[in-house]
């Protein structure tokens, strides 16, 4: 493939993706890493059901006991059982590379390891997958983790009757893209290894990888 094309292709998938379409389609993943099964602004549920409108996050299915990683460093604004999400982390980790402030929610999780206040790493197991996924609306009847990124935290003043991702999130209807967050670079999946370090305001999956 010539360069020329190469480009033409990477310039077509932001244009998809900023128009409405997965991108998950395009996402680049290293050996080991599991799949995303619905993708940012996906209008296909986890359950393969049809949305109400685009994913404002990234899901990825596991078992049970599945362990959930922090993506980065960060603090732990809130970790409560919502009506509709269940329980959910939600994670201030500070600036992206871009300057813009990364809030992001591990939601419909089972158990959570840390609580509000703790200062968490990156890599660091702060969840595990539970066997709630019947129990809780918004997870759909699929053990899965939904990640998302706001920037907007709505503290516990302002909830008011909100509920689900807006409970957390005073934008969790304009979702940001996580794919430009990876440490590797935009679309390219990083999973998160010990040995290595990263850059400031860059993410790691949030699951492991085999």
């Amino acid at each position: 493939m010539s360069n020329l094309t190469t480009t033409l292709c990477l310039t077509i998938a932001v244009l998809v993706g900023s128009a409405g379409v997965s991108w998950s389609a395009d996402t680049i993943y290293p050996s080991g890493a599991p799949k995303i099964d619905s993708g940012f602004r996906s209008y296909i549920g986890i359950n393969g059901g049809d949305r109400d409108g685009p994913h404002q996050g990234i899901d990825i299915t596991g078992k049970e006991g599945q362990e959930i990683l922090a993506v980065a460093d960060g603090t732990v604004l809130e970790a409560t059982v919502e009506q509709c999400w269940g329980p959910t982390i939600a994670v201030d980790h500070g600036n992206g590379i871009d300057g813009n402030k990364i809030i992001a929610l591990y939601g419909h999780v089972g158990e959570m390891l840390v609580a509000e206040g703790d200062v968490v790493q990156r890599g660091q197991i702060i969840a595990r997958l539970g066997n709630n996924q019947y129990k809780f609306e918004c997870i759909w009847g699929v053990r899965h983790l939904h990640f998302q990124i706001g920037q907007k935290y709505r503290d516990l003043f302002n909830k008011g009757t909100y509920w689900g991702g807006l409970y957390f999130l005073e934008d969790a209807s304009e979702g940001i893209n996580p794919h430009l967050y990876w440490a590797d670079g935009p679309n390219k999946v990083t999973c998160f290894e010990s040995s290595k370090k990263y850059k400031r305001g860059t993410i790691t999956y949030p699951v492991p990888c085999r």
